[in-house]
Formats: structure tokens, sequence, C-alpha cells
């Protein structure tokens, strides 16, 4: 007992742990503490569960989604499709092309040109000349035009 005076509290510490360590809880504890434990956190059903409902709201909130981008407008069809598919530029309305005939007329314009016809334009290349293509309709009049690169 006197060696138990004069030991470093270090160790009284670990002999005691050591000691807790190996005693266990009679099995009348053990149920008091898990039902204890069941009546403070009863179990839910599954209609109550936050994880539950998230599931349904992202699917509602997709539906929803879908059902706004199902009632944007539509894109007017142009009276020739492959034109805008083609890179041309539309200079006039495409009402106002009509159903007449049109050529292609290789051409080559001064860059300051794309400005009037309403195209990006480098003020820096503005001496230089630009290789285009243009869609023309029967009465001469410029329908598109297209850069060749």
């Amino acid at each position: 007992m006197k060696d138990d005076a004069n030991k470093p509290l270090a160790q009284a510490l670990r002999e005691a742990a050591k000691e807790l360590s190996a005693l266990e809880a009679p099995p009348a504890v053990w149920s008091g503490v898990r039902a204890a434990f069941e009546r403070a956190h009863p179990p839910r059903p599954a209609w109550r569960r936050p994880l539950a409902w998230s599931g349904a709201a992202t699917c509602a909130a997709v539906l929803f989604g879908s059902a706004l981008l199902m009632q944007r407008p539509q894109p007017v069809e142009t009276a020739w499709p492959q034109a805008r598919s083609s890179g041309f530029v539309p200079l006039l309305p495409v009402q106002a092309w009509g159903d007449g005939p049109a050529w292609l007329v290789a051409a080559e314009m001064p860059s300051e040109r794309l400005a009037a016809l309403g195209l990006p334009y480098d003020p820096a290349h503005a001496g230089e000349r630009v290789q285009a293509e243009l869609l023309m309709h029967a009465s001469g009049e410029v329908l598109a035009v297209r850069l060749v690169r």
C-alpha cells in the first residue's frame, strides 16, 4: 500500500484504465441503455425521413424545368434552312428572300465593307481585302454573305 501512494499519477491512471477495460457492464445495464436510447430517438417512418423527400423534390424540379423548356417558342424555319447551317450570315430578313432563284457569287471586297454589311470589322485591317461568297437574289440584291478563309 505504501507503494501506491508514491506512484506517479500517469502510472496510476494507466493501471486504472487497464482494470476498467477488463470489466464488462452487466446485460441488464446494456438493455437499459438501449431502451433509453430508443425512447429518446424513436425510429421514423420512411415518409418522414428527409432523404426520402430529397429525391422526390429533385424529380419534381426536373419535371417543372422540362415543362418550362417545352413552352419556349421554337425558332422560325428559314426559307432556305441550308443557308443558316452553311455559315451564311443573312443580310435581309429571311421572309424578304422570297422563293425565287438565287446565285452564289464569289467576291473579293475591302474589309471595311464588312461594317456596312453589319458584320464584325477590325479597323486595324482596313486596307486588306476579304474573300467572300455572296448569296444573291435574281434581282441583284445580296441576301447573305459568307466569309471564305
